[in-house]
């Protein structure tokens, strides 16, 4: 049956119902054969100033169902939800999976923690699982491009109808949710849906009270750990690693990068006395190769090496001239960064650097001023980032020439007379180069090259 719930106005009543194969007989929608050709023929209304979305359909034995979004619009509460901030705590969390039926039950879901890496380990993990012929969900944040990125569905970001549907079976519970909370639970909602084997589960921040928490898992793996977000998870490294190893649970395998600190060792075995160490060293692409490998390798399950692409993590753009993207985003991240980037600088390079707000940016820039040093560039372009979770930095203490958006620094930096433009210190700046220069597209984002 086809049923609105919309207000009354004028010529359309406040509900309808008929058999699919029926004539809608009830203006303005008589000219319609059938509730499908309504369908199509109408995918938004609009009567009176009041705009009505159609949200979706299913199908029950015979009928149709159309379920109408009245002036609210879900992707409105969804943005409106960042103005909660953040909320740590699992209250909430573990309360929406209750009432939805406990889709993570229904996948078996691995758990992702760590201060840099964890996306990039992510990814390698889905990937992995893809081409061994498994159905694969993953979940990460934040985003580069656009918001359905956070969710790939066989590695790629969630169709934005497949997302909608998801985000009204949130908005539905009522509940009092973060953005971060209803991405979450919406990728559990949609996986679920499109029955995915795996759902692989990246934290937002930390481990013990992040909303990924509430998931039930098979597996836990922690990438690395530095000194991060310390007004929440600590003023000790070895704080923070105790909070990122709270993601263990009792009796669920838990394999950790070794830090090589004995005391960052210890305050992760208080949290999980029967984890796994495991040594790794290399470049970040590999680093998160070998640890996809031994995690997997650990839960039973093969490991098939495969070339990922992971969209703002070492990505090179083939242009004129050339564009190498690298998202790190705090000291750790960058002192690793540069150390890989630096032999990849030709002679002739220029900077487009754009910061979050950092709690020590001399810390963060020193890696960057070395890199300045030892191979200068012909110039550097300062901006901020755009529709980031914080205000880009205006005032930076960087030598450099300030341009007010990315779109003017990219388009004066493509009229150099250079062969690189290094593109670093911001996930959102790289997403805002990705959307500027149009590769933020689903074959774009995905995490397998598409055939040609």
């Amino acid at each position: 049956m086809v049923k609105t719930n919309i207000p009354a106005i004028p010529n359309m009543p406040g509900r309808i119902s008929l058999r699919r194969a029926n004539k809608l007989s009830s203006s303005p929608i008589s000219e319609f054969d059938s509730a499908e050709a309504f369908a199509v023929g109408w995918p938004m209304l609009v009567r009176e100033g009041i705009r009505f979305r159609i949200h979706g359909f299913q199908f029950l034995s015979d009928d149709v169902m159309y379920d109408f979004l009245q002036p609210h619009n879900v992707r409105d509460w969804l943005q409106n939800s960042k103005n909660k901030g953040m909320s740590l705590g699992l209250d909430n969390t573990r309360k929406a999976l209750d009432l939805l039926g406990r889709p993570d039950r229904e996948m078996k879901c691995l758990h992702v923690a760590g201060s840099n890496g964890k996306g990039s380990t992510c990814a390698q993990i889905a990937a992995a699982l893809l081409v061994n012929g498994y159905a694969v969900g993953l979940f990460t944040s934040p985003h580069i491009a656009r918001v359905e990125e956070r969710i790939r569905i066989n590695g790629k970001p969630i169709s934005p109808n497949c997302f909608d549907q998801a985000l009204r079976k949130i908005h539905d519970l009522e509940l009092d949710l973060t953005f971060f909370e209803i991405t979450f639970l919406a990728s559990l909602v949609a996986c679920k849906e499109e029955k995915m084997d795996f759902m692989i589960l990246e934290t937002g921040l930390g481990g013990r009270l992040d909303a990924t928490r509430a998931a039930e898992v098979i597996g836990c793996l922690i990438t690395s750990i530095s000194l991060e977000h310390s007004d929440i998870l600590g003023d000790t490294i070895e704080k923070v690693a105790s909070e990122k190893a709270a993601i263990a649970r009792i009796g669920i395998p838990i394999l950790i990068k070794d830090p090589g600190q004995e005391s960052i060792r210890n305050a992760m075995l208080r949290e999980a006395p029967h984890a796994q160490f495991v040594e790794i060293h290399g470049t970040i692409r590999n680093q998160a190769k070998s640890l996809a490998k031994e995690f997997l390798e650990l839960l039973g399950l093969q490991y098939t090496p495969t070339d990922v692409r992971w969209p703002a993590r070492m990505q090179q753009l083939d242009m004129e001239p050339n564009i190498l993207l690298d998202a790190a985003h705090n000291p750790s991240g960058m002192r690793q960064a540069v150390g890989e980037i630096i032999p990849r600088l030709p002679e002739k390079w220029c900077l487009l650097f754009g910061s979050s707000p950092q709690t020590n940016m001399e810390e963060f820039l020193h890696p960057i001023r070395q890199m300045i040093t030892q191979k200068p560039p012909q110039k550097i372009l300062l901006t901020k980032p755009q529709h980031g979770r914080y205000p880009g930095v205006e005032n930076l203490p960087l030598e450099g020439t300030w341009f007010p958006t990315p779109e003017k620094a990219i388009e004066f930096a493509q009229k150099m007379d250079v062969d690189l433009i290094l593109v670093t210190s911001s996930l959102y700046l790289c997403g805002n180069v990705l959307q500027i220069l149009g590769f933020d597209s689903d074959d774009d984002l995905s995490l397998l090259a598409q055939p040609s």
